[in-house]
């Protein structure tokens, strides 16, 4: 097996194929941004995902980091604030 072939071979273990329903209204949406960008669809989901993916990755951050300055604030008006950017944060108020 030549170099090219072994590479081949890694990059699909690597990346398993994977079937997903969209709801129309998404589809056409993914498909017109798609086309905006000239990525094919494939390209284009997986973009999505990834933004998706950090996006869900910085929130929990923000959320960690908000929850460790409520717990070590000893100001009771800085505490109520932080808890109410919490609230926030977590119940979208």
């Amino acid at each position: 097996m030549n170099q090219d072939h072994a590479t081949l071979a890694k990059t699909k273990e690597a990346a398993p194929r994977l079937s997903v329903a969209l709801p129309a209204e998404i589809h056409e949406e993914v498909a017109a941004r798609a086309e905006e960008n000239n990525m094919s669809l494939n390209r284009t989901i997986l973009q999505l995902i990834r933004a998706g993916l950090e996006a869900e990755r910085q929130k929990k951050e923000r959320l960690e980091t908000m929850l460790r300055r409520y717990r070590e604030c000893a100001d009771p008006n800085e505490a109520e604030r932080l808890a109410e950017e919490l609230g926030a944060m977590i119940f979208g108020r």
